[in-house]
């Protein structure tokens, strides 16, 4: 359960060995002994009368970021090191499909703010990324977006829009899944 993954990543953090190997390398090298992360997320879905977590483990320092997805029984379904920013995790479900959608929101050089959506489709075995994508972007006021619109067995389909540039209002942008 949740309460149970949360104690086992702050005793991994405080480098008791058994709850990182319970981890199965959620809490690597570079993270034992940090206390200086911002955030533990812990969210769950339900799929196919099973639990499954989402565990996001967040710190001021990009690199040390962390994402994971178990089952109700620990297993380890998959570990992203590559998200940047505060971060948020929702779980969804979308065409007899399972998702976790993790939102990145962070600055650059002090001039852009990004928001970047990954996509993370759970299968009762594995997990993988399925999508990664800006969502939204600002400079200097004006803002561009990129929304999901539909979900669907074979693609996803975004609008993007932007207030300035009317090239890119109502642009419609598919993205194919493939076997």
């Amino acid at each position: 359960n949740s309460a149970k993954l949360r104690e086992l990543v702050l005793q991994a953090l405080d480098r008791n060995q058994e709850a990182s190997v319970e981890l199965k390398g959620f809490v690597d090298a570079e993270l034992i002994s940090r206390k200086d992360f911002n955030n533990i997320k812990i969210d769950s879905g339900y799929i196919n009368n099973k639990y499954y977590y989402s565990v996001l483990l967040e710190f001021s320092d990009p690199l040390l970021n962390r994402f994971a997805i178990y089952d109700d029984e620990l297993r380890l379904y998959l570990i992203d090191k590559s998200l940047n920013g505060n971060l948020s995790a929702q779980w969804a479900a979308k065409e007899n499909r399972n998702f976790v959608f993790v939102q990145e929101r962070f600055l650059t050089k002090d001039v852009l703010n990004i928001e970047r959506l990954s996509i993370y489709e759970v299968f009762d075995t594995t997990a993988g990324l399925v999508y990664r994508s800006i969502s939204k972007f600002v400079k200097n006021k004006i803002t561009s977006t990129q929304i999901i619109e539909k979900i669907s067995t074979d693609f996803i389909v975004t609008e993007i829009s932007g207030k300035t540039d009317f090239n890119v209002i109502n642009q419609v942008d598919t993205f194919y899944f493939y076997p």
